[in-house]
């Protein structure tokens, strides 16, 4: 069974939506565990409602805690950490869990947003979401209101997932979408809950992961699966109203636990801790001054222009991506064997 654990505070409309997409696209059985950090806005009395277990907390806990109080309230052998500012697709969680059981991995995560099979396409629909949703603030819009925008940016929601399915389901590669992160139960036993020191506990179990996997063999590393897609809305919570985090333990960042050194040694993108040495060539100056500047003036006035997608045929949309998928793909597209 899958148990799915989602922290909340307030955000009623992201919330509605959130579940709207669990119910329709989950498969198998599979339970909701909400860990309501002190909602005023009738977001627990939602969920409730709904038939999911809530967990309601007197203060707002900080992100590892709430995880790792659904985790010890769950049963699922399959635990997701999931944020409430998500849509998911179709058979969401049948993709993910099957892809893990295939390649025996103990952590795997969808695409999305923040991560494409190539950075010509993550580059590519980061810039058209930032036209059409990211720049708007989306706490508290309501769930029709948010619906809206995933039309505006997907066209046919269900006909796109089908898309991204059948354009990456070959594909796999190192990374993390810290927005889901799917986990087995045994895989936790084995290394610990999640250190909740670590506001980006996602970014830590990665790494936990990875150490293991090289250090001992008897775990492997998060990867992110091609043939699932979410949507994120990106950082609601923190651009909403939000209480101040109740948990008194000590807080550390990323490098105050990780060292540059296994940083670079651990993390899936090469060179990423590395600084730029060298001269820069005509081309990398002309790209920084006049490339980026008119970039950033074409996205604004895609932003001015980003309610027109309401007036498109969804299928028109898809074909869009569909085109790009093909164009950005970098050879991804039908390579035809996932690399586990």
């Amino acid at each position: 069974m899958l148990s799915v654990i989602v922290a909340v505070h307030n955000q009623i409309g992201h919330n509605m939506l959130f579940l709207e997409g669990i119910r329709r696209y989950t498969t198998g059985p599979y339970e909701v565990i909400v860990i309501d950090n002190h909602s005023t806005d009738g977001s627990a009395e939602f969920f409730e409602s709904q038939g999911c277990r809530v967990i309601r907390n007197a203060a707002n806990l900080c992100y590892p805690e709430s995880m790792n109080l659904g985790t010890r309230n769950s049963t699922g052998e399959y635990l997701c950490h999931i944020n409430n500012d998500l849509y998911v697709g179709p058979n969401w969680n049948g993709r993910l869990i099957e892809a893990m059981e295939r390649f025996h991995l103990d952590a795997i995560t969808p695409l999305g947003l923040e991560m494409m099979p190539t950075p010509a396409l993550t580059d590519w629909i980061q810039g058209r979401w930032a036209a059409i949703g990211q720049g708007r603030l989306s706490s508290g819009k309501t769930a029709v209101q948010l619906h809206a925008k995933i039309r505006a940016m997907y066209g046919d929601w269900e006909d796109f997932c089908e898309e991204v399915h059948r354009c990456f389901s070959t594909t796999m590669f190192d990374g993390l979408n810290g927005s889901c992160v799917m986990v087995r139960r045994s895989t936790l036993e084995k290394i610990g809950l999640l250190d909740e020191r670590m506001q980006a506990a996602d970014w830590d179990l990665y790494y936990r992961l990875r150490k293991r996997e090289d250090e001992l063999g008897d775990v492997r590393r998060c990867k992110i699966f091609g043939g699932c897609y979410v949507h994120h809305f990106i950082r609601a919570t923190v651009k909403g109203k939000r209480e101040p985090f109740a948990c008194t333990h000590p807080r550390l960042s990323i490098p105050e636990k990780w060292s540059t050194e296994e940083q670079e040694k651990l993390w899936y993108k090469p060179n990423y801790f590395r600084s730029a040495s060298g001269e820069r060539s005509f081309q990398q100056i002309l790209r920084r001054h006049v490339g980026k500047p008119l970039g950033k003036l074409a996205q604004e006035l895609d932003r001015a222009c980003a309610w027109r997608w309401l007036f498109v045929s969804p299928s028109r949309i898809v074909e869009r991506y569909r085109r790009q998928f093909d164009a950005l793909g970098g050879g991804v597209v039908h390579r035809g064997e996932v690399q586990p």
